[in-house]
């Protein structure tokens, strides 16, 4: 066959499909910073005296544990350092992977509060400096610049006389130069620029329940895209000011009596409301034990700590009418929530470990009200989803295998999950001498994907890969779901296999077998 008139394509991605694979990106390192507000948030309200109104011990109920909330207040009470810095760090580490690209962002923060606190009241007339404030944004804008600096100089060489700055020592040189350009620009546009911000706060909270309930829509409506977390780091660190801390998750646990009321809404969902909903589907299944086996614990799991995504998951791709109508319960929820003035924060979810901690803090509002709504939340989730899976056939789990293509067994729990027989009927199965079983499914995956050779990046995320790549037509996504994948996602080059919570491993070998050249494991 003649080659002489095929027109080799571009492999490289769009400038659209940069922009959001560089946002997509952000939205998945900055999980490892928040992964840090559960634990501070449960110190600093273990430490609060009416945690221990019910003890007979004095001590308690007038102290509380004094160094449980100077553990937590440390991270929460301190935004403006400690936790943006942790958001420097945190960043840098997870959009590189190195501990290079980590020290650089925390360099660099550290001087870029620095010259930002020195120019304020020099170029913007405030002397006061905790009348400005870019709470995480500044550490988030840091991090990004360090993970960019490491990647365009990591391996970069320096003359003989220097060569010991040469390399990974570089990236926090460099970024430290950075921080303090930033700095002195930041220092300058701040006071303008922070202006926008709060007449976009106040143009937000003057919508009344209304603001609340767009962003509550927002907030799932992204979950597909991996963006949500990009939109909830403005509503939880930067939506509001209460004594120099903003954002409402920031001044909530600050005690500030107007916050929590951006987060209460989701409560009646992840307790009640998406339990239902894996209830229905459960019902409704053509195979009940096998759909049962994933999505109740998967219900246990949203009402105990408020993680949804393994039963968002389980409908997003298949039934996606249950996702929309999922995203515009959750804003009504918020919008509710709003309206009855109930407000109760979380510093991790909106699970029951988090309300109950949260319920007797003294700036928590009618959060008694969340039991009722709640419960109504449940009978309006079960019998939509109930509706909606028989009047429309939905391919839900369990009940879809015709329809979608996916085995019966997809939803399995990881642990129960193993190299599932390709569609030529080869079972890739590696013994125990030779490779583990996620290495084994790595493999397979890989090989799904079109090889090595048709990917140009891959990164893990809480429940799927994210990866850029050459061909989309080349992947293989019936191969991919016969291996366990819930869905795939495509937008040019950008693509998305949630996996599940194996995805971050999975893609930790992938990268090795890449790096390696292996792109299978002994049969």
């Amino acid at each position: 066959m003649s080659v002489a008139n095929v027109t080799p394509q571009s492999t490289s991605p769009k400038l659209g499909d940069r922009l959001l694979g560089g946002a997509q990106a952000l939205g998945r390192a900055l999980m490892l910073p928040i992964a840090v507000l559960p634990v501070a948030a449960l110190l600093l309200r273990l430490g609060q005296n009416d945690m221990w109104g019910w003890t007979h011990n004095a001590y308690l109920i007038a102290n509380g544990i004094p160094f449980f909330a100077q553990a937590g207040g440390a991270i929460l009470d301190n935004p403006p350092l400690n936790l943006a810095m942790i958001f420097a760090v945190g960043i840098a580490y997870g959009l590189t992977s190195d501990g290079a690209a980590a020290i650089a962002g925390l360099v660099g923060y550290v001087v870029f509060l620095a010259v930002f606190k020195t120019m304020i009241p020099q170029l913007a007339g405030a002397p006061d400096i905790k009348g400005y404030n870019m709470g995480v944004f500044g550490g988030i804008l840091i991090g990004v610049v360090a993970a960019w600096l490491y990647k365009r100089f990591h391996d970069i060489r320096l003359p003989d006389y220097l060569a010991f700055f040469g390399g990974r020592r570089f990236i926090p040189i460099i970024t430290g130069v950075a921080a303090v350009v930033l700095g002195l620009l930041f220092g300058w546009i701040w006071p303008t620029v922070q202006g926008w911000i709060n007449d976009l706060g106040t143009g937000i909270i003057g919508l009344g329940p209304l603001g609340p309930g767009i962003y509550g829509f927002l907030n799932r409506l992204l979950i597909p895209l991996g963006l949500h977390h990009v939109l909830n780091s403005y509503v939880w660190f930067q939506l509001g000011s209460y004594k120099g801390t903003t954002g409402d998750l920031s001044r909530y646990f600050a005690g500030d009596p107007t916050a929590g009321n951006w987060m209460a809404g989701f409560f009646p969902v992840m307790m009640f409301g998406l339990p239902a909903a894996a209830l229905a589907m459960v019902r409704h299944a053509k195979f009940p034990k096998v759909a049962a086996g994933i999505l109740l614990s998967a219900a246990f799991c949203s009402f105990l700590t408020g993680v949804t995504e393994p039963i968002e998951f389980a409908f997003i791709f298949v039934a996606p009418v249950l996702f929309v109508v999922h995203a515009l319960l959750t804003g009504l929820s918020l919008f509710i929530c709003n309206l009855l003035q109930i407000r109760i924060g979380f510093g991790f979810s909106a699970g029951l470990i988090d309300y109950v901690l949260n319920f007797t803090k003294s700036n928590s509002n009618n959060a008694w009200m969340i039991l009722p709504l709640g419960a109504i939340y449940f009978v309006v989730y079960y019998f939509i989803f109930s509706f909606c899976i028989k009047v429309f056939n939905l391919g839900t789990p369990g009940r879809g295998e015709e329809r979608t293509g996916l085995s019966a067994d997809w939803i399995l729990p990881e642990s129960q999950r193993g190299p599932r027989a390709s569609k030529n009927g080869k079972t890739a199965v590696a013994s125990e001498e030779t490779a583990d079983q996620d290495t084994v499914l790595a493999a397979q995956v890989l090989e799904a994907l079109g090889g090595r050779s048709n990917i140009d990046s891959v990164e893990g995320c809480i429940t799927r890969l994210r990866l850029f790549v050459k061909e989309p037509e080349q992947i293989d996504d019936a191969r991919l779901k016969d291996l366990g994948a819930a869905g795939v996602i495509k937008r040019g080059k950008i693509v998305q296999v949630v996996m599940g919570t194996q995805s971050d491993r999975i893609a930790e070998r992938i990268k090795r077998l890449m790096k390696e050249g292996a792109e299978t494991v002994a049969e």
